[in-house]
This record gives structure tokens, sequence and C-alpha cells, in this order.
């Protein structure tokens, strides 16, 4: 690629967005709902997308949702509002934009070597993810999937490598459920790995290890490669496999193995991350899960033993349609051969730069006061449970996991009836309607129903933000339990709000919504 392609001006990335018809304001959030598929379209009457975000913060609602997503913040907006005027002046770089963003993220998550791709969500990075395996094995693929129904619900598509929805970021139509264009002849086969068992009960360690071990070996058998995910955190908290078994199948399987780390939630350290990548694991991640930038935003880190050997990939046509030249490394530049990608995704990029001003002040926080936040909040999370007589967890002791506090904690309504919790959720996030009372004016957001063994969870969420605010408190001056109570109280507001609307149900079976915000 010449030097005056690489140099890409923001009017040229972007022409569409027209400086005479619209607000410097405007025009920065029409932007960052853009470059993604339907789900981060925005609803023309209520301004949200799918999520129930607005593209603008939203600082007067409560946001306990980070499992599903979150307003952007005050915080990420500014950074994003920053580098929008930055790239808008003449001369700007959008390259060497895209190459700063990756090596922020590598900077918090990576090592010497490590090469980051920028994907336009979680379910994007499965197929750059798949890309990778395709042109390391040369071979037929059993992609090992861990609890798609606890991830997102175009993972199992985008693991076969076909079309996960009816749009793309780059393309208005696609087949879903066909083939990306170059991989029709390919050969992946998706197997499930479960968690849980079909009552919801969470399998054992060493039972999910066995399991996948199996699937391992059942490829291999069968003449296939095996991509073997391993997941760090699914949409209730929950992991699988275990890493030293993933190192020792890695070890064992002769080159014919791939590890793939889902840390798309974003919930465990740096440090796991980086010492996944020293495994020689890949690893996918988001910054609009935890870490609390607005949705879409995921990045796949590939170690140095594995970038080395893909100097001479080659991008399938297909994929054209979710990514572009600027979102992988200057030492793929020759992979986009197949098709006319698109030059830069500049919604994508504003949005991780928002997701990072919030991740770099999550990780200049003292660890030690970081894990303290985390305990407070689990501990209000236990006891605004415990006070609730209609509301349980759906997993005994979910407030701690592995000896350190979590940070989803998926909780029951009554015995979990999908339609009911569905009306609570949706009762929640609105002014008006079934508790038509000021004291629940304010909109409230959980991490959206989740079906665990035909019971539906709603899933209160801690996030790096909330982090983040808490410990300005505590550097100006106050102690970690006064810094953490206006928290706690938005939190106390959310269950006594869900607590009014179990009971509404539980006298009438069901309610009725006047109105809602999103």
């Amino acid at each position: 690629m010449s030097d005056a392609a690489k140099r890409l001006p923001i009017d040229q990335a972007f022409a569409s967005v027209s400086a005479k018809t619209a607000t410097s304001r405007s025009r920065l959030e029409m932007i960052l709902a853009s470059g993604g598929d339907e789900r981060i379209w925005p609803d023309p009457v209520t301004r949200r997308n799918c999520c129930g975000t607005p593209t603008p913060p939203a600082p007067d609602e409560i946001w306990f949702s980070s499992s599903t997503a979150s307003a952007i913040t005050e915080r990420g907006y500014a950074a994003a509002r920053d580098a929008f005027h930055r790239l808008s002046q003449e001369g700007a770089d959008l390259t060497r934009w895209f190459d700063d963003i990756r090596a922020r993220i590598s900077a918090q998550f990576g090592a010497p070597g490590v090469e980051v791709v920028l994907t336009a969500s979680g379910t994007e990075a499965e197929l750059a993810a798949l890309a990778v395996a395709k042109a390391l094995f040369g071979r037929p693929i059993a992609n090992i999937v861990v609890a798609p129904d606890e991830t997102g619900s175009g993972v199992a598509l985008a693991s076969t490598g076909a079309h996960f929805a009816a749009t793309a970021a780059f393309e208005p139509h696609v087949a879903k459920g066909a083939p990306l264009a170059g991989w029709e002849k390919d050969d992946v086969a998706m197997r499930r790995l479960e968690i849980r068992d079909a009552s919801g009960r969470l399998r054992s360690p060493a039972e999910i290890d066995r399991s996948a071990g199996l699937a391992v070996a059942d490829a291999l058998r069968t003449g296939r490669a095996a991509l073997l995910h391993l997941l760090d955190s699914s949409k209730t908290g929950r992991s699988g496999p275990g890493r030293a078994f993933a190192r020792q199948i890695a070890a064992s399987a002769g080159g014919r193995t791939l590890v793939l780390v889902d840390a798309c939630q974003l919930r465990c350290s740096a440090e796991q991350i980086k010492a996944d990548l020293a495994d020689g694991f890949l690893v996918m991640v988001t910054g609009s899960k935890f870490a609390g930038g607005p949705p879409f935003c995921g990045a796949l880190l590939i170690p140095l033993d594995k970038a080395e050997k893909l100097r001479g990939m080659r991008l399938p046509a297909g994929l054209a349609a979710y990514t572009t030249r600027c979102d992988w490394p200057k030492s793929f530049e020759g992979a986009f051969e197949a098709a006319n990608f698109a030059p830069a995704n500049l919604g994508m990029g504003l949005r991780w730069t928002a997701a990072l001003a919030e991740i770099e002040a999550y990780f200049g926080i003292p660890a030690r006061l970081r894990e303290e936040i985390a305990m407070l909040f689990a501990e209000s999370a236990r006891r605004c449970v415990a006070g609730n007589p209609d509301l349980d967890f759906l997993d005994a002791e979910c407030w701690r996991l592995g000896g350190r506090p979590a940070t989803i904690f998926p909780i029951l309504t009554h015995r979990g009836d999908p339609a009911q919790t569905r009306l609570i959720y949706d009762s929640l996030r609105a002014s008006t309607g079934a508790l038509n009372s000021p004291e629940y004016a304010r909109v409230c957001h959980v991490g959206q129903p989740v079906v665990i063994g035909g019971r539906a969870v709603l899933r209160l969420c801690f996030s790096m933000p909330q982090a983040n605010v808490v410990a300005e408190r505590v550097a100006a001056g106050l102690d970690a339990d006064a810094a953490f109570l206006p928290l706690r109280r938005d939190m106390e507001l959310l269950f006594r709000k869900w607590g009014a609307l179990a009971k509404r149900i539980g006298v009438n079976g069901g309610l009725t919504l006047a109105a809602s915000n999103s």
C-alpha cells in the first residue's frame, strides 16, 4: 500500500457525514453509532439501540448493566469528542491514530510482539480468530465453543464462518447463516461445550475439563484441527475449561490445537491476559462490558509466536463486510487482496477511545483499593438480595468466585418465569408505568434476561466506571465506605423498585407498562 493510501483524511473515510447539515456534537454522535450492524443503530423514536443505551451519556439513569451494555460515560464521551476534534483537523493521520489505539490496548493487556486486531464487536472478534486459525492450520477445523447461550447470540454462527445477522458493519444486507464469501468450501464444525446441565446446574470444573478433552480428541481423531475456546466469564460470570488444562491440551496436541480465550466480558486481571498470551493463547476482549465503554468495540490479541506465522495471511472477501484495513496491524497489510476493504472504521475507533479512557483510569487505581471497592459492591448486592424475599441468586455463593469478589450477579425473581422476568426488566427501565410513583421514576438498567435451565435471570453488574468514580472520591479525602455510599444508594433504589415490581407480579400475575424510556 502506498504512503498516500496509508494517510487517510477523515473526509475521505467518512464522506457521508456532512459538516453543512450537522453540528459538531450531532456529527460525533452519528459516527459513534456507526461502523456496526443493526445492534448499534438507534431507534428513531427512543434514540436508543437494541441494548437500551443512548449514544450520548445518560448520567441521571442508574447503570448496573455492564454484562450487556452501558451508556457511554462522561469521561469516555469527552475522550471521544477530543479525538474527533483532532481527527477533523487538516492533515490528521487515521492510520497513526488506529496504531495508537492498538498500542494503548497492548500497553494494558499485551506484551512485546503481541499484535492487536480491532473489531466492531466481540462477535466480529470470533470471525477474526477463525481467520487466524484457518491460516495457521490449513485443514478442517472443529471450533469448540463454550456455553454459546451464555456468550453472544451470534457466536454460534460466527464460529462456523457464517454471517451472524442480516446486516454487517460495511454491508447493509447479508444472508444470515450463509458462509462468508471465500469460506464457502471450508469445513468448520462447531462443537458445543456446556458449563451447566439441562436444569441449569453448574457442572464441576473437572467435568468441564473432561468434556473439553474428549471434544479435542474427537476432532484430532477425525483429521480436524481444534480451536478450543476457554471462557473466562460467561453472561452469568462463570468460566471453563481451566487454564491449566488448556495449557496441557495445547502442549500435547502437536500443533493441531489452538486455545482462544474469550475474555470479552474483560472481568479478569490484566496480568491474567498477559499470562494467557505468554502461554500462546489467542485472546478476545471488548471495551463495552466491564470496561463500561459504549457498545460495540472488540479486539483480538495475537501472541508473538502465532503472529510470526501469519505474515502471508490472506483474508476472505466476505470479511470485508466486517473489517477494514486500519483494523489490522501493518504486518498484515498484504492480507486484503481478495476484496475492496474499507479504509477505516471511525465509529469503532471512537468507541475504543471512550473505553480506554475508563480502562486506563481503572488500572491507575491501586490494586488494593480496586479490590476493596469490588468487595463493597459484592457485599451490598448480597444484602440487597437477602433483604428481598422475592429475589434469590441463581448460583449459591455467587458473590465470591475463586476467592475474589464477583462482578456479575445473576438474580431470580420468584421462580424465574421468563415472561414475568422480561416484564420486570422493561419496567425497571421505565420512568412511569407499572409503578406510577415519584419514588420509582428513576430509570434503572440491569443486564438483559438470560434463560438458564428454563428459568430467567436478570444480572446486577459492577463496572470499571463505577470503581473509577469511587476511587476519585477516595482521592478527594473520603474513606472507602463514604466514597461508595452514592453507589450503594443507587443499588438500594434499584432493589426497592425491583422488589415492588416483584410484589406486583406476585399479587396480579403480571404488569401493565404505561410508558418506557428505553
